[in-house]
């Protein structure tokens, strides 16, 4: 049985954690609010005010999963720099730091075209970009660390797509320019998670860097107008904007691609099918 440390215990670290409870291992937490899945210790905290609180005995890992309080980049400084930071320097000052699972975004790649992977070297150029940047180098220079970079995670809960959708067939909003859209998941996230927490768990080389998405991606009108579909809309995408190549940016996983992890959901039908039958049920 292993100690694995949570900070950030939102929807992915509650879900994480559940998977490692029923495996066995012991799970502390810290999140700034009182909820907690059974069975998780719970240090309740926030982090950006510093560590007051830790466990007193010897952490094997360390998951790192925040998520700023207001979306500027002051937040985002306080969410994935300081805090994390913070932490680092608390538990140095109780043992040697353990190997650290750090939840970061594809917003690092920045503004590039075509498909980008692993193996690409960022290009960030908005502030959210940036700063994830910067804490990913810090906390790989403090220790042995995986950074998961996801794409834009949708499940229970998270309808932004599909109410989206709904607005453009009522002709709400005006239809968006033609680009690509990478989408993992909620549960294919903390599966992901879970495999890349076994494998430092069980000694295993583990990458610096891993890229969490799904393995299909699409163009944005096409989700779009599938979702439309599925609620019983119709949404027309006119016939030349299927001719020239979507822009922005293909996000691929070679983790993925390679076999460590398989997906629950590996393209957006199976998996927004089953958000919508949990919402209509």
């Amino acid at each position: 049985m292993s100690h694995i440390l949570i900070a950030g215990l939102g929807d992915l670290g509650s879900g994480l954690a559940q998977v490692l409870l029923a495996e066995g291992h012991r799970v502390s937490a810290i999140r700034r609010g009182q909820q907690c899945p059974a069975g998780v210790e719970l240090y309740s905290q926030d982090l950006t005010e510093g560590a007051a609180m830790l466990p007193p005995d010897q952490v094997d890992l360390l998951v790192i999963i925040m998520t700023p309080s207001e979306y500027s980049e002051a937040g985002y400084l306080k969410a994935f720099v300081r805090a994390p930071l913070t932490l680092l320097d608390a538990l140095a000052q109780q043992q040697p730091l353990p190997p650290v699972v750090f939840v970061s975004s594809s917003a690092v790649f920045g503004e590039l075209a075509g498909e980008v992977d692993e193996l690409t070297s960022p290009r960030p150029s908005r502030y959210n970009g940036k700063v994830l940047l910067a804490a990913e180098e810090e906390i790989s220079a403090r220790s042995m660390a995986t950074v998961v970079r996801f794409t834009g995670i949708y499940g229970p809960g998270r309808y932004r797509q599909i109410d989206k959708a709904a607005r453009l067939a009522r002709g709400e909003e005006a239809l968006p320019a033609s680009q690509w859209t990478n989408r993992i998941h909620r549960d294919d996230c903390v599966g992901l998670l879970h495999c890349v927490v076994s494998g430092w768990l069980e000694g295993q080389e583990m990458p610096p860097l891993v890229v969490g998405t799904d393995s299909v991606g699409g163009r944005n009108l096409d989700v779009l107008q599938w979702l439309a579909q599925q609620q019983g809309l119709s949404l027309e995408v006119p016939g030349d904007t299927r001719d020239a190549p979507p822009a922005g940016k293909q996000v691929r996983s070679r983790y993925i691609s390679q076999g460590h992890y398989t997906l629950k959901y590996p393209g957006y039908r199976e998996g927004y099918a089953r958000v919508l039958a949990d919402r209509d049920s």
